[in-house]
């Protein structure tokens, strides 16, 4: 078709194409949902930094080939099968210093990016797409950080990003996984606009209509989708911010957990649920997650990409990420058995060690500012 290059064949997990001044990322992996393989986040890293540097694109547009799903995570499987095999594989080194590269990147991208967050947005997703400058949720889209419900812990810079959300809602949505929906997504921030699944492809249409140049490329998206999208205030709202600041306010999941079975006592039945939902994930990734909010606080956008990587590495080497892994992805069971099983059995030190890496023959490579 005239005006448009394909840059890789339709086989490829990642397709990309230019289009009149815009480049096309298209996930292409739907029977695993889009889940990220180290090939997918080497060829968008890769093909973002070509991007950057030529003249001829303008603006950077992500999206799916799928209607279910626009990207589910990262390919944690893929990186469990690695470790079992081999408990020095570099895979696992490889594929969350790319994918956490290829996520600082959008962040600090010099082009605007615009992102179609139809479908499952959940984890190593929302590393793809929240650093974007324009990034659009449909009726369809689940917003979600879920690794919690493999032993694992929120990475790709959730402890940045969620600790910019309104109160305790970040450190909840941390903790338990919970899934989102259109208002709350808007609302905490984790996109910007709204808009009718039917009606994506009149903004991939009005796109790939138009020449983009640097000089009008901000202003012309926004006012085409303002003109089409809805406004957050008119979306439905579920999460409880009220009980969530009340219940999450503490500094301890031993204090949070007494505090929701207080509640639950008392007839609260949004704290009885929650507090159910927190006492089936890892005590492990439970106070790890919390470390690492409260650490997050402190840290740059950098900075805390450099403390996910270490961390991790460092849940590799766990019995709970294996058993996370066995009984959500591979037996699909979903009954894990969480080593330890109580917060009891847990020290500071322990805690502590999950943050410190020998990184022997080299350095964490974000504690060095060009390392893009």
């Amino acid at each position: 078709m005239e005006g448009i290059v394909y840059i890789m064949m339709a086989e490829n997990e990642v397709l990309f194409e230019e289009n009149h001044g815009a480049g096309w990322v298209i996930l292409n992996r739907p029977k695993a949902l889009n889940a990220l393989s180290l090939q997918m986040v080497k060829d968008i890293y890769n093909q973002l930094m070509v991007w950057a540097h030529n003249e001829s694109i303008s603006l950077v547009c992500v999206k799916s080939q799928s209607e279910k799903s626009f990207c589910s995570g990262g390919d944690v499987r893929a990186i469990y099968e690695s470790v079992k095999l081999n408990s020095d594989s570099m895979v696992p080194k490889e594929y969350f210093t790319t994918e956490y590269k290829m996520d600082l990147l959008i962040h600090e991208y010099n082009k605007p990016v615009i992102v179609f967050m139809d479908g499952i947005v959940m984890g190593g997703g929302v590393g793809l797409s929240v650093g974007a400058r324009f990034r659009v949720i449909t009726e369809r889209t689940k917003w979600a950080m879920p690794e919690m419900n493999i032993g694992f812990f929120p990475d790709v810079g959730a402890n940045y990003f969620l600790n910019q959300m309104p109160g305790r809602i970040g450190l909840y949505l941390a903790l338990t996984a919970k899934i989102i929906l259109k208002g709350d997504i808007l609302s905490t921030d984790m996109a910007d606009y709204y808009l009718d699944s039917s009606r994506l492809m009149e903004v991939e249409e009005f796109i790939k209509a138009h020449v983009w140049k640097p000089e009008n490329v901000e202003e012309k998206l926004v006012e085409f989708l303002e003109s089409i999208c809805v406004r957050s205030h008119e979306l439905p709202h579920n999460l409880n911010v009220e009980k969530i600041n009340q219940y999450f306010q503490y500094e301890t999941i031993e204090q949070i957990i007494n505090s929701l079975d207080e509640g639950a006592s008392n007839g609260d039945d949004w704290a009885l649920e929650t507090k159910n939902t927190l006492l089936k994930k890892s005590p492990t990734s439970l106070k790890v997650t919390l470390e690492l909010m409260k650490r997050g606080k402190r840290k740059t956008l950098r900075e805390s990409f450099a403390m996910d990587t270490e961390v991790a590495l460092n849940f590799l080497h766990t019995k709970d990420f294996f058993e996370g892994v066995r009984a959500v992805l591979v037996d699909k069971n979903h009954m894990p058995k969480w080593n330890p099983d109580s917060f009891n059995e847990i020290s500071d030190e322990s805690i502590d060690q999950f943050f410190q890496v020998d990184w022997k023959n080299g350095c964490n490579p974000f504690n060095s500012p060009n390392d893009n």
